[in-house]
């Protein structure tokens, strides 16, 4: 399925904000030598600024290296690994991170996206459906959550993805265009100008958003949004 231009990097944002947020873990820890914990939070901070990934994945190479069982490390070398395009590399960390933390609902999103953009579909639904049993709270998880869902072609699922989100944090403009493109695709216009009008309402979107989106472009003459879209 093809999505709007820009959506990678709205994902890789909403991925950097996720990691901070806790989800269900299990009790397993790695206690890392002072050398190689410097490598793993500075590979973190380079992840995060988004400026440095190549250098993430060394640093992080440098620590799996030493400790192949470091959940939280095979967890984060995925993540660079999917933003630096290599979704098969990715998906090898991710199946690994999941036996070593099977609790982290957060780790079964990864590996839906790393399954999902490596072909593997009937990985990718049931990586779906676990991090859905294990994701309580968190607005950007949920938002990736229906993000995935979409590309599933789980509508439904990603509609009460997208609400959840947007339930819990009102505050992020990610949730009203999520819920917005779920509605869209679902071929509910209203409803979609409906959401847009309320993010709008609350001052967190803005006309140039709506026209450069290619589904929510399709909105942009509809009279709910007319106010906004002069």
């Amino acid at each position: 399925m093809v999505w709007v231009a820009g959506i990678m990097a709205v994902m890789l944002s909403l991925t950097t904000a996720a990691y901070a947020q806790p989800t269900k873990r299990s009790l397993r820890h790695v206690i890392r030598p002072p050398e190689l914990n410097g490598e793993f939070h500075r590979a973190e901070a380079a992840w995060k600024s988004g400026t440095s990934l190549r250098e993430a994945k060394i640093r992080l190479d440098r620590v799996l290296d030493a400790l192949p069982d470091d959940p939280e490390a095979r967890k984060l070398r995925a993540q660079v690994l999917l933003a630096l395009g290599k979704p098969q590399a990715a998906l090898a960390d991710a199946l690994r991170a999941v036996e070593l933390d099977p609790e982290d609902g957060e780790m079964f999103v990864i590996l839906c996206e790393a399954a999902r953009r490596s072909g593997d579909f009937a990985r990718a639904e049931w990586a779906l459906d676990a991090a859905s049993k294990r994701i309580l709270e968190g607005a950007a998880l949920h938002v990736r959550l229906s993000w995935n869902a979409v590309e599933l072609e789980r509508l439904d699922e990603a509609e009460a993805f997208a609400r959840i989100a947007l339930a819990q944090d009102p505050r992020m403009k990610a949730t009203y265009e999520q819920l917005a493109r779920v509605f869209v695709l679902k071929d509910k216009p209203d409803a979609a100008a409906t959401i847009l009008a309320q993010g709008f309402d609350a001052g967190l979107l803005d006309a140039r958003t709506v026209r450069t989106d290619t589904l929510l472009g399709t909105l942009a003459d509809h009279p709910k949004l007319a106010k906004w879209m002069r």
